[in-house]
């Protein structure tokens, strides 16, 4: 969508423009997290928790 599109837009549709990348995004967003907490998950699988104490 180049800049001459967007300017004939009404801002009607400039909102709905708006309101549905924001859908997207949020969908996009919860993906990321979702996959990003699963991979945390499986890390935290594979740590031993006896290498987590700090040494002094």
């Amino acid at each position: 969508m180049n800049r001459d599109h967007l300017d004939a837009l009404s801002i009607d549709e400039l909102w709905a423009l708006h309101t549905d990348v924001g859908q997207v995004l949020a969908v996009k967003l919860i993906a990321a997290k979702r996959d990003l907490e699963e991979r945390l998950k499986q890390l935290d699988q594979r740590v031993d928790p006896k290498e987590l104490r700090i040494k002094h």
